[in-house]
């Protein structure tokens, strides 16, 4: 038995009162002999006996009497049958994952959950306590009304949420519903990319759960899983690699700026093994542009489009000095022969820049390490009239290989690799030291690393190498990636073009740079300071913007894995809860009742009070004598 207002048991000591004034009323005072009546005491001892069950039994009926109803304000619970429903504290989970969109029989599997929700929330009385707890974190609490209401206001994302998450922050709330039963009840449509990896990844203690996947037939899904851009500046042409999968022919039409770009038609493909389409394009208009892949609407509506962003411009201008070593002139060379930079005439006023350390030059520009160590001062210098906060120190000559930590372009998931020159080896570099200068732009981050040291590290108009680029140096100027990598230092990082970068839905986004405000697809503006940013939740693609200048893009996307509709069902359940499993319920009008037979007892308040009313109307007829002759009252 459990109790749901158990500091009421404290007036349970109302139960001596009975027992004190049964024990006053027995004092005697004084004795007095009266021979008139010693005829009596023969007759009193003869009825000694009756008159002391009598007694005891009244006590107890007045004790059972109070004691029934002290316990009853308690307002107990037990595993025998009694009256009302259940106490219960229930947290309702609601998948608002973007596969419930499906549409079966003219329904999307999102309304199906919602009538099951509202099942149970509508049965909630005033003992219970519940919340509606949403894959894409909102929490409600409130009466059966106020969650109806809740639910009713809900709909479908266009990410995955984290369902997970939701079921561990509805075992937290359950806390609060104590000693009422923990139920939480889970309302998914059963895919398996809603679920950690991991069997028993959820511990949900001494809290039922109960689950309900509809049955429902899996329509087939056509979707664009994926949308490869490369490269991500046009100049302005450029490549896009687009990855399909349905069970029939796809139709699919590739937009940008607003313009047909391409069109086609691709084969069928199952979701593990999508085709791949290479579409070669050019870009009409220049600027940041926003495009998408389309297919033909199906019952999945939300795979059917896939964002991506380019951004289309003249290529750079750049001015490579002799001091930057013969490699990089070549590669520049190769760079403009391809059309992705140009050379600077004297009409360009903010030409990038590659030059020695030791040379003064203006901003933007890539620095290299000098040849000769006796440099180093003249380079420091330098950077102290550039205001770059870095400085070269004693020069390291060992064998050590580069690693990076962060590329020098774009960051999109849906972007192409990043050129990289990881693994590269280094056998001369200068300890590159941070310091603090007077009017730096920034302090610079480090991009890649060589014996666990900086070695190449940029900021606001500078990038910085901490070796020469020779072969006496190092090899990075011979390995494959060493002209894309430099491409995109010069295009993308230099030239402060921006960069794109992909998210889900509801995802919060680290940034390198803080951003004045968002335009959204619509145009609507939205104002943001941080560089910790929340995604927002409508796919498109959205331009960031500082000091009123367009420095990238955000290209929202649902998660790839939502697109993937088999394994759906309620067996993805069977293992994923830690010390027990779930109560698996298929059939909607089940889901309330299933719920609420988990809970550990019922009500028992109003046999309590009919308990107590029943001792003190036996009380009452024994004290006048309905039961034997009438007894003096103790």
């Amino acid at each position: 038995m459990s109790f749901l207002a158990p500091f009421f048991l404290s007036l349970a000591v109302l139960a001596g009162v009975p027992l004190l004034v049964h024990l006053l009323r027995r004092r005697v005072t004084r004795r007095v002999e009266f021979p008139a009546v010693r005829f009596l005491l023969q007759t009193e001892r003869e009825h000694d006996r009756e008159r002391l069950v009598r007694n005891r039994l009244l006590l107890l009926l007045r004790l059972l009497a109070v004691l029934a109803l002290v316990a009853a304000v308690a307002r107990p619970m037990a595993r025998f049958v009694g009256s009302g429903h259940p106490p219960i504290a229930v947290a309702i989970v609601l998948d608002q994952s973007m596969s419930t969109r499906a549409v079966v029989d003219g329904r999307t599997v999102f309304a199906r959950l919602q009538e099951a929700a509202r099942s149970v929330a509508g049965s909630l009385t005033p003992d219970d306590r519940g919340w509606l707890v949403t894959s894409q974190g909102q929490v409600v609490a409130g009466d059966a009304g106020a969650l109806q209401a809740a639910i009713d206001a809900q709909g479908p994302a266009a990410g995955r949420g984290d369902l997970p998450g939701a079921v561990r922050r509805a075992r937290t709330l359950l806390d609060a519903g104590r000693p009422r039963t923990p139920v939480i009840l889970v309302l998914t449509d059963g895919q398996h990319s809603a679920l950690p990896a991991e069997p028993g990844a959820l511990s949900l203690d001494d809290a039922a759960l109960v689950v309900h996947v509809p049955t429902v037939s899996t329509p087939p899904n056509r979707a664009v899983q994926l949308v490869t851009v490369e490269p991500t500046r046009w100049v302005p042409s450029g490549r896009l690699t687009l990855h399909l999968s349905g069970p029939d022919s796809l139709a699919w039409r590739v937009l940008l700026g607003g313009r047909t770009l391409a069109r086609g038609t691709a084969g069928a493909a199952p979701f593990a093994t999508p085709v791949r389409v290479d579409v070669a394009a050019q870009a009409v208009d220049t600027g940041w542009l926003a495009g998408r892949v389309e297919l033909e609407a199906d019952e999945y509506p939300g795979d059917d489009v896939r964002h991506f962003a380019v951004r289309a411009a003249p290529p750079p201008a750049v001015a490579v000095r002799r001091s930057a070593g013969p490699f990089t002139g070549v590669a520049v060379e190769a760079l403009v022969d391809d059309s992705r930079l140009r050379r600077a005439t004297a009409a360009d006023r903010t030409p990038v820049v590659v030059t020695s350390a030791a040379e003064d030059a203006p901003a933007p520009a890539v620095r290299v390490a000098p040849d000769d160590p006796l440099q180093v001062i003249a380079a420091n210098r330098a950077l102290e009239r550039a205001g770059i906060p870095w400085r070269f120190g004693a020069p390291l000559r060992d064998t050590v290989a580069v690693r990076e930590l962060a590329v020098a372009g774009t960051t999109a998931a849906g972007a192409a690799e990043p050129p990289s020159l990881a693994g590269a080896s280094v056998t001369l570099r200068y300890r590159l030291t941070r310091v603090s200068a007077t009017g730096a732009a920034d302090s610079g981050r480090v991009l890649a690393t060589a014996g666990g040291l900086p070695w190449v590290v940029a900021g606001t108009g500078y990038v910085l190498v901490a070796s020469p680029l020779t072969l006496s140096a190092t090899n990075a100027p011979v390995q494959a990636g060493f002209v894309p990598w430099l491409r995109d230092l010069l295009t993308l990082r230099l030239s402060d073009e921006g960069a794109v970068w992909a998210a889900a839905p509801g995802d919060t986004l680290t940034l390198p740079i803080e951003l004045d405000a968002l335009i959204g697809p619509d145009g609507t503006t939205t104002t943001t300071s941080s560089v910790d940013l929340v995604v927002p939740g409508e796919p498109g693609v959205y331009l960031l913007r500082r000091a009123a200048r367009t420095v990238g893009a955000l290209v929202v996307n649902p998660e790839t894995e939502e697109s993937n509709v088999q394994g759906r069902g309620e067996a993805v359940w069977q293992d994923a809860v830690a010390g027990g499993r779930p109560l698996l319920v298929s059939a909607p009008e089940s889901v309330a009742g299933a719920v609420y037979d988990r809970a550990g007892g019922r009500s028992i308040v109003w046999p309590l009070v009919l308990l107590a009313l029943l001792a003190l109307a036996l009380e009452g007829l024994m004290a006048r004598g309905v039961f034997g002759t009438r007894t003096e009252r103790t």
